[in-house]
């Protein structure tokens, strides 16, 4: 007797919920709505949890029930089991990222969920105008019974969970032991997808941090918020190396792609105005059409007083990071993290970075 098939599938619901948030952590111009945004910050972790699973149950079977909460003893098509469903799909996902719902590993184990079908709170409930809200959500789903409806609160959803783990701050679990060649190849790695230059400023602002640490070379490193333009900060650079006295020593432009004439030239007005003598260029490489203007051009300042520098992310790892030592390789993999936190609004990036931690 062949196994009856149980609706629904796990394995689709996970690669569908996988393939959506994907697409949700890469999109950047997205909009929330107020009643799926509430959910998703409701005090009750089961509202929080039941929200997504009824809707990416419903996509992945449109004949399921998305009111259903029990399969029960019956037989009809459209009851399942939200629980075992949630279990094996949401909360491992919600794991995987941040626990940015909760921690629990159950959480249709709640009174409110235990029944055969969401009903309409009564009498003083707890959280009673959520478990109100959730309820005319889903029934609204549910009465449409249009795969794109489903779609599109889903959406939402993963929408509000993306903002809600925006504000949250990742756990990085960094080795007790790096070696540079394991250093070196995780800042590949992480720098390897475009980031609009987060990922980049991350990283140089932490690698400073760290060698001024250890070798004494500044007492503070200051950095700025990405989109912050040097005119609206005030400041040289992307970065700014100061002594104990405060005085400026170094400025840094961090660049994820080929420096340019134009980057330089620019560079060149800053550094003159705040009258600095040292101007580091933290870029993969020089843009080869460039090269010899760029030259000359580094020749030409050199002799009216300021130095200018291009040393690839990769060239300052292997050298100061190979004097530091280990102890100073697992300063700078937590420094990253930690300019992760503070600086970065975009999930993905935080995300990348934990994952490769756990990979070593």
């Amino acid at each position: 007797m062949a196994k009856k098939t149980v609706s629904p599938s796990v394995e689709k619901g996970r690669d569908l919920l996988n393939s959506l948030w994907s697409h949700v952590l890469t999109d950047e111009g997205f909009t929330l709505n107020p009643d799926f945004d509430r959910l998703i910050d409701s005090n009750s972790v089961s509202i929080r949890f039941c929200l997504p699973t009824q809707l990416l149950g419903k996509l992945v079977d449109p004949k399921l029930d998305c009111l259903c909460l029990q399969k029960g003893a019956g037989d009809s098509e459209s009851m399942w089991d939200p629980r075992g469903f949630a279990a094996k799909v949401i909360v491992p996902w919600v794991m995987a990222n941040q626990n940015v719902l909760g921690t629990s590993a159950d959480p249709y184990v709640s009174l409110p969920l235990r029944k055969p079908r969401l009903e309409l709170p009564t009498g003083k409930a707890k959280n009673k105008e959520e478990w109100t809200l959730l309820y005319n959500l889903l029934a609204d789903i549910e009465s449409a019974g249009n795969p794109d409806n489903t779609m599109i609160a889903l959406m939402f959803v993963l929408r509000s969970v993306k903002r809600k783990l925006s504000e949250s701050t990742f756990e990085y679990f960094v080795p007790e032991r790096i070696s540079l060649e394991q250093a070196q190849s995780i800042v590949s790695k992480f720098l390897a997808e475009s980031s609009g230059g987060d990922r980049g400023l991350s990283v140089a602002a932490a690698l400073f941090t760290t060698l001024g640490k250890f070798f004494g070379l500044y007492s503070d490193v200051r950095r700025y918020v990405i989109n912050a333009t040097d005119v609206s900060t005030g400041s040289a650079g992307d970065i700014e190396c100061l002594d104990a006295d405060g005085k400026l020593r170094l400025a840094i432009e961090v660049k994820e792609r080929s420096l340019t004439l134009t980057d330089v030239k620019s560079a060149v007005l800053k550094a003159r105005k705040v009258s600095i003598q040292d101007f580091l260029f933290n870029s993969p490489r020089v843009s080869t059409s460039d090269r010899a203007e760029i030259t000359e051009l580094f020749e030409k300042t050199w002799a009216s007083g300021t130095s200018l520098y291009q040393i690839s992310i990769d060239e300052l790892i292997r050298v100061g990071l190979a004097l530091t030592g280990e102890t100073g390789r697992k300063h700078f993999l937590d420094n990253v993290g930690l300019q992760l936190n503070k600086f970065n609004t975009q999930p993905k990036n935080r995300q990348r970075w934990k994952e490769l931690l756990e990979e070593i």
